[in-house]
């Protein structure tokens, strides 16, 4: 038995579930703030809510006869659900077993040490507006909650690919206003609202420029691989028009807004995506002739593209980002920015390592960190004699931050989870669907610039992530199904008749 294409009205009610919140995420600025955090935990449990209630199909929804969809055991048998609740399970350990609590009086604060259970893994007591395990849970109980519902509501691959194409248009908008700001030489984002940073530190609704590179880059590779099926699927029909030239179109756009963003790594990231896109692009064209549609007319397509890339890199003077780059690599061990980043590594290194099992608890680092910084003067203090120190928020390296604050025993969980998906999308075999390994490159380059940034403490960019992740397991799962001869779309054991 074969289900109806038809998507149930459960199942679209968690995609505009699911479409608002991604959506909402990046022009919350970046979602780093509490306030959207907590609106963010709110529609992550109502999507999870909305996906495990019991789906009935009848009618249109059921042309070869009615039946009951039970949604519970797809989450039971997955097994990020239980790793997930590990994590978050250890997290709570840390936040009900301070060892340090955070004190100040008003001026000045430090750190004192409580009394703890030892043999449990320890945290620190610290105000939840800065950062403590408290909010680390709600931010990564929100990706856990939402995960779930996906994998568990998300049955049809219309649906991957609708919410795929929000997202898409979604980031086209925020490249289109990041865009204008640039033209306008906006002071304030959207031309109204204060930040406390630079006019050239934000881009669009985000608040870092490296995180609006990351976040643009990576939706940017959602529609190359969306394209990419676009255009494959027209080749296969033999028909004349399709989709693929408004998901170009968009890509280029988010192309032009990341090196207006100027986040240098986002810029070479996004170069090596680009060879390595075009290079399979043009592979494609030339294995995969097809009959219906003239080489000539993708050649044009590409020139069109390439000149309006051309014309709107000179007029927008992408030439800053450019030579930024050029000097990134021409001086990468007197930069700077890449200097004290190597040297914010070495001292939180230092950090993990004094603690190396359990870590120092969720949220712990910026109250630490200060420890282990006064032994590199060149990211302590301005000069010898400045009474002012260096606040680092965050390491700029979210690997080893992430071992700092949770020891191997988090990272283990989190890299058993990582091993998981990765299984998951060798047994689909995903290297088989060119569409699909666009995205999954993009997930391989916003975790490569993690390594020079904290790109996954932007729950924008961790959520996009995230869901991208588990969207690429549910799309390739349901093609491999819907082309085995005699099988059902919707899994036996799930379903009633």
């Amino acid at each position: 038995m074969r289900a109806s294409s038809n998507l149930h009205l459960l199942e679209r009610s968690l995609l505009v579930i699911a479409s608002v919140l991604l959506c909402f995420m990046p022009w919350a600025l970046g979602t780093m703030h509490v306030w959207s955090q907590s609106i963010t935990l709110g529609l992550s449990s109502l999507a999870l809510g909305v996906a495990l209630i019991n789906r009935h199909y009848r009618g249109e929804f059921a042309p070869q006869g009615d039946f009951k969809l039970i949604m519970w055991p797809k989450l039971v048998r997955f097994p990020l659900f239980w790793l997930g609740l590990l994590l978050l399970g250890y997290i709570l350990t840390q936040a009900l077993n301070p060892a340090w609590s955070f004190m100040t009086d008003g001026e000045f604060w430090w750190l004192t040490p409580l009394d703890h259970i030892s043999w449990l893994p320890a945290g620190m007591e610290t105000p939840y507006k800065d950062m403590n395990p408290w909010r680390i849970l709600v931010i990564y109980g929100s990706v856990w909650l939402f995960v779930c519902a996906l994998w568990v509501g998300i049955t049809r691959r219309a649906a991957v690919q609708a919410l795929f194409t929000v997202i898409a248009v979604n980031g086209a908008l925020l490249a289109i206003v990041g865009i204008l700001q640039r033209v306008t030489k906006a002071k304030e984002m959207l031309w109204f609202i204060k930040v406390k940073v630079p006019s050239d530190y934000f881009f669009s609704t985000i608040i870092y420029k490296n995180h609006a590179g990351a976040y643009l880059n990576l939706v940017l590779m959602l529609c190359t691989g969306l394209l990419y099926w676009h255009f494959a699927r027209a080749e296969r029909r033999m028909e004349r028009t399709s989709p693929a030239p408004v998901f170009a179109f968009c890509a280029v756009l988010l192309g032009l807004s990341v090196l207006l963003s100027n986040s240098r790594a986002a810029i070479i990231l996004l170069m090596v995506f680009t060879l390595v896109a075009f290079i399979g692009f043009v592979v494609r064209c030339t294995i995969y002739r097809s009959e219906g549609r003239s080489p000539w007319a993708i050649t044009l397509l590409c020139a069109v593209f390439s000149l309006f890339i051309g014309l709107g890199s000179y007029f927008l003077n992408t030439s800053k980002a450019f030579d930024r780059v050029g000097k990134l690599i021409e001086n990468s061990e007197t930069d700077s920015s890449v200097v004290t980043r190597v040297l914010a590594r070495n001292a939180t290194w230092d950090m993990a390592k004094d603690n190396l099992v359990t870590g120092w608890g969720a949220g712990s680092f910026r109250h630490y960190f200060p420890v282990y910084q006064r032994n590199y003067p060149e990211i302590y203090k301005p000069s010898p004699k400045s009474k002012r120190t260096f606040r680092w928020e965050y390491a700029h390296n979210d690997y080893v931050q992430l071992l700092a604050e949770l020891g191997l025993i988090g990272a283990g969980i989190l890299l058993a989870m990582l091993s998981l998906g990765i299984t998951h999308l060798m047994r689909q075999r995903v290297w088989l669907k060119p569409h699909l390994m666009f995205i999954v490159l993009g997930l391989v380059i916003t975790a490569t610039h993690a390594w020079v940034d904290f790109q996954f403490h932007n729950p924008a960019i961790l959520f996009l992530w995230c869901s991208s992740a588990v969207l690429i397991g549910r799309w390739a799962e349901q093609e491999n199904r819907r082309n085995a001869p005699g099988v059902s779309d919707v899994p036996r054991s799930s379903f009633r008749g």
